[in-house]
């Protein structure tokens, strides 16, 4: 049973937005940045994160998509600061996607995921994305943006620490950094939004960050 923890209130990255932790055996065994970078495995994120399971504030994924369907009309909200989406052996659940989505109508929510592209995983994205739930794949550095936008999907990617604001991959598809990172003192995910808009024409670039952003670059250049 998926266990999901809510929060209210600002964050430095965030702003003032209502967002999700799910426990991490949400996260796929495949995602290459398990044990080799992940921000949320060190520091205060994964103070909250590793003990989703046991919060007595956590709820099952019923009681999450209620707290969701409660959210204001129009409200933009963060599924999972930390987690993945609810899976069966890295195969999404689509029963449990299509509730959330259900549940979001009318909101703003968005969300990533490491999981794998399998045909499977790519119709319950497509399908969530078409609904009015913003589901981005992550990629895992410039090697791949090309792949992955090759779906028509949202699609961010991990990038090496110093990367330029903005590039291009072999194919010409633009890649921009997140503004909240390009530009801390004025953005925040509350009052940007690009990784809600499922429609965009480029990816967004996250540079390595947290406690191992030196293992987190090394996905990035693809060793």
């Amino acid at each position: 049973m998926t266990q999901v923890l809510t929060a209210d209130g600002t964050t430095s990255k965030l702003g003032n937005m209502f967002r999700s932790y799910t426990e991490p055996k949400s996260c796929p065994t495949t995602c290459p940045l398990m044990g080799k970078g992940c921000y949320a495995e060190l520091g205060p994120t994964n103070w909250v994160w590793r003990k989703v399971a046991t919060n007595k504030k956590s709820t099952d994924w019923q009681g999450f998509c209620k707290k969701v369907q409660r959210l204001p009309k129009g409200t933009m909200w963060r599924h999972n600061v930390a987690g993945d989406l609810p899976n069966n052996g890295g195969t999404i659940d689509n029963i449990a996607v299509k509730a959330l989505v259900k549940a979001n109508t009318g909101k703003n929510g968005f969300t990533y995921t490491h999981h794998a592209l399998t045909d499977e995983n790519l119709t319950t994205v497509r399908r969530a994305n078409y609904d009015g739930f913003t589901i981005n794949l992550s990629a895992n550095g410039m090697h791949q943006v090309d792949q992955y936008m090759d779906t028509d999907l949202p699609v961010v990617t991990v990038l090496p620490i110093d990367s330029p604001k903005v590039q291009y991959t072999a194919k010409g598809r633009k890649v921009v950094v997140c503004p909240a990172v390009t530009r801390p003192d004025k953005v925040t995910c509350s009052t940007c939004g690009i990784c809600a808009d499922n429609n965009r024409s480029y990816a967004i670039g996250f540079p390595a960050h947290g406690v191992s952003k030196k293992k987190a670059q090394l996905v990035a250049f693809g060793s």
